[in-house]
C-alpha cells in the first residue's frame, strides 16, 4: 500500500487493538462502526484479550478476532514473539490502537505494520507513525467519544459524532438458549424478570451496599410480582450469595456460570436491570434494556450508560468523582444512595417506557 498521508489511506487489512475491559469495549463500538463506514471493503481484524473477545462476535464492523492470551499461548517473551510473527505474516496495512499501553504499540511495531495510530501515551510515541495528542476530557466528554476522537484527530474520519446510544444484538440461537435456560431455572413463567449486577471489577468503591440490593430486590418482588436474577463473574459470586442470605425472597444466582455471550442472552430476557457502573451496565444499555445505574466514585458524564432507556442514581458529595478503587473515608457517595430512591427510579422508568411482563420471544 502506498501511503501518501492519512487522508489518502486505502487499507486492505486493518488491525485494531481492542480495549481490555468489557465496559471500555462497549464504549469503543461507535469508533469501530465509524472505522467500518470509512473503510467499507477493508478486512478489520480485532486483537483482544480472551475475557472480552465474545463481545465482538457477530459485530458487523469486525471480520475476524485474534485472541491475545497472556496466560495461554502468548505467555511470556516466547509467546509474544510468536504472536507478533503471526501478525507480521498477516501483512496488515494499518494498526489502530484503542488500548493505550506501551505494549500495544510495541506489538504493532514488532509486527512491522507500516501505519500505526494511537494516542501519545505511556512513552510510546516513537513506536507510532501517528502519535495523536490526547484531547482534554472537557473536549470529548464521554469515554465513547474518546475513541472517536482518536480516529478524527488522526485524520481518518471527518467528524467525531457522539452516539445517542450504542447497539449490541443477541443472536437467534442465543435467544433460544436463554429462554430454555430460564425455564430450567424455574423462571420460564409470566413473572416480571429483574436482573441485578451488584459487582464491579474495578473495585469496591463502585459497588452499592449489598444490604441495599437485598432490600431493593424484595421491594421489587412485591411491587412487580418479580423474579430476581443475579449476574456476575465467578469472583463476584460471594456478593450474590450475601444478597440472597439477606433477602426474604429467594433470587436465582448465575454469577460465574455464564460466558459473556450467555450473560448478554440472559440479560436480554430481563425487563429491568439494576447495576453499578460496570461492564454489565454497558452491556445492558447497549442491548436496549431499561437500566437503573448506581454511581458513586466515578463520573456518570464520562462513563455512564449510552442509552435513552437508562437512568442514573447518584448521591452528590464533594469528593466524588474520585476514581479510586476503594474509599479511603466513609463511603458517603454510596451510603447516600437510598433504597427508596433507586426503587422509585426503577418503577418510574418502567412506567415511562411502558414496560410489560412480556419477555422477548425466543424465536
Amino acid at each position: 500500500m502506498a501511503v501518501q498521508g492519512i487522508a489518502s489511506l486505502d487499507p486492505e487489512k486493518i488491525l485494531v487493538r481492542g480495549t481490555n475491559w468489557v465496559g471500555d469495549g462497549v464504549m469503543s463500538l461507535p469508533a469501530l462502526d465509524a472505522l467500518r463506514a470509512r473503510f467499507p471493503s477493508a478486512e478489520i481484524v480485532l486483537a483482544v484479550k480472551p475475557w472480552v473477545a465474545e463481545l465482538y462476535e457477530h459485530h458487523p464492523a469486525v471480520n475476524r478476532l485474534l485472541v491475545y492470551d497472556l496466560e495461554g499461548e502468548q505467555r511470556g517473551p516466547r509467546g509474544f514473539w510468536k504472536f507478533t510473527e503471526m501478525l507480521r505474516a498477516e501483512r496488515f496495512d494499518l494498526a489502530i490502537l484503542f488500548q493505550n499501553a506501551f505494549h500495544a504499540a510495541w506489538m504493532a511495531w514488532c509486527a512491522r505494520i507500516p501505519v500505526r495510530i494511537g494516542y501519545d501515551l505511556e512513552s510510546r510515541g516513537a513506536l507510532l507513525t501517528d502519535a495523536v495528542p490526547v484531547p482534554p476530557p472537557a473536549l470529548y466528554g464521554h469515554q465513547s467519544n474518546y475513541y472517536l476522537h482518536l480516529l478524527f484527530r488522526a485524520g481518518l474520519i471527518e467528524r467525531p459524532i457522539p452516539s445517542e446510544r450504542i447497539l449490541l444484538n443477541v443472536q437467534h440461537g442465543e435467544k433460544i438458549w436463554a429462554a430454555r435456560q430460564l425455564k430450567s431455572l424455574g423462571l420460564g413463567g409470566p413473572r416480571f424478570l429483574v436482573g441485578f449486577s451488584p459487582g464491579a471489577a474495578f473495585g469496591p468503591a463502585k459497588r452499592w451496599l449489598l444490604d441495599h440490593y437485598a432490600d431493593l430486590a424484595d421491594r421489587l418482588v412485591g411491587a412487580l410480582d418479580a423474579d430476581v436474577l443475579i449476574f456476575g463473574s465467578r469472583a463476584e459470586k460471594p456478593l450474590a450469595e450475601t444478597i440472597a442470605r439477606m433477602m426474604e425472597h429467594t433470587p436465582t444466582i448465575v454469577s460465574g456460570e455464564t460466558t459473556l455471550r450467555q450473560l448478554m442472552a440472559l440479560m436480554a430476557q430481563c425487563r429491568l436491570i439494576i447495576t453499578n457502573d460496570s461492564g454489565p451496565m454497558h452491556l445492558a444499555a447497549a442491548l436496549g434494556l431499561p437500566v437503573v445505574a448506581i454511581f458513586g466514585s466515578t463520573n456518570e458524564r464520562a462513563t455512564g450508560p449510552v442509552s435513552p432507556r437508562a437512568r442514573i442514581v447518584k448521591h452528590p458529595v464533594a469528593c466524588s468523582p474520585c476514581g479510586l478503587r476503594e474509599c479511603p473515608i466513609d463511603f458517603r457517595c454510596m451510603k447516600g444512595v437510598t433504597v427508596e430512591e433507586v426503587h422509585r427510579t426503577a418503577l418510574g422508568l418502567i412506567k415511562e417506557l411502558g414496560v410489560t411482563h412480556d419477555r422477548p420471544a425466543a424465536g
